[in-house]
C-alpha cells in the first residue's frame, strides 16, 4: 500500500520543481523572449503579412479580460478546500483574496477589445493559481491554521490599497499616467500590494516563499516594462523614478 505521506511529499517536490522551472523560464523570457512577457499596454507587435510558425506562436494572444479566469479558478478551488476545512483561516484568506480580485476584474478594471495578453502569460496564470491552491490544501491537511493578527492585518491593508489603486487605474484615459496615491512615487503600486499580500502568507509556512518569490520576480519585470512604456510616452520628469518598490526598484 502506498503511504499517503509519501504521495503528499512527492506533490510538494513537484510544486517546488514547477516553481524553479517557472523562474528559469521567466529569466530566459526576460532576456531572450521578451514578447512572451507582454500584456495590456506593453503588448504590441506589428503584423507584416509574412509571419512564420514561430512568429504566430510568439504573437498569439488572448483578451486581457481573461484575467478573470485566474480568479474564477482560484475561487472555485478555494471553495473546494473550504468544503473540507470550513473554519481554516488560511483557506478563507485565499478565497477572499481570489473573489475580491475576481470582482475587481469584472466590475472595476476596464478592458478594450484591443487589450491583449500573450498566451504564455495566460497559461502561467492558470498554473500559478492552481499550484497555489494545491499548496494551501497540502498545508491545511497537515494541521488547521489559526488566525495570526499581524499577517491578516497586513493582508487586509494591502488588499484595500490594491483595490483603491485599481479604481484609480480604471478611471484613467487609455494608457495615461496615473498621478494620485502612491502612483506619485512608483509606477505600479498595485504590484507592490500584491507582493505584500503574498508576503503575509509566508507566516503560515516556509513553502509559501515559493509563490512569493514568483510574484516578486514576475511583477518586478512587469513593473519595469510598464515604466519603460511610460518613459516612451511621457517626459522623464513626469514618470515616477521607481517601478514598484519605493527606493529599491
Amino acid at each position: 500500500m502506498i503511504d499517503n505521506s509519501n504521495i503528499l511529499q512527492l506533490i510538494t517536490i513537484c510544486l517546488r520543481l514547477s516553481n524553479i522551472v517557472g523562474l528559469m523560464s521567466l529569466i530566459i523570457a526576460k532576456y531572450y523572449l521578451p514578447d512572451f512577457l507582454r500584456y495590456g499596454k506593453t503588448f504590441t507587435f506589428a503584423k507584416n503579412g509574412n509571419e512564420n510558425i514561430w512568429d504566430k506562436i510568439k504573437n498569439f494572444s488572448v483578451p486581457k479580460s481573461y484575467f478573470a479566469h485566474f480568479y474564477i479558478l482560484s475561487s472555485v478551488l478555494a471553495l473546494v478546500t473550504l468544503a473540507s476545512y470550513p473554519t481554516d483561516i488560511l483557506v478563507w484568506q485565499l478565497f477572499l483574496h481570489s473573489s475580491r480580485r475576481l470582482y475587481e476584474t469584472l466590475y472595476i478594471s476596464k478592458y478594450t477589445e484591443k487589450s491583449k495578453m500573450n498566451w504564455s502569460h495566460y497559461a502561467v496564470g492558470l498554473w500559478f493559481y492552481s499550484q497555489l491552491n494545491i499548496l494551501v490544501y497540502l498545508r491545511v491537511q497537515r494541521e488547521n491554521t489559526t488566525a495570526r493578527v499581524l499577517p491578516i492585518l497586513v493582508m487586509v491593508l494591502a488588499s484595500w490599497d490594491q483595490y483603491k489603486n485599481h479604481v484609480v487605474l480604471s478611471k484613467l484615459k487609455k494608457y495615461s499616467l496615473p498621478r494620485s496615491r502612491l502612483f506619485e512615487l512608483v509606477c505600479c503600486p498595485h504590484y507592490l500590494d500584491e507582493m505584500i499580500i503574498y508576503g503575509s502568507l509566508v507566516s503560515y509556512g516556509h513553502e509559501f516563499v515559493w509563490p512569493l518569490i514568483w510574484v516578486i520576480a514576475s511583477l518586478s519585470i512587469s513593473a519595469l516594462e510598464s515604466r519603460k512604456f511610460y518613459l516612451s510616452k511621457f517626459k522623464d520628469t513626469e514618470v515616477p523614478r521607481y517601478a514598484a518598490i519605493p527606493y529599491i526598484l
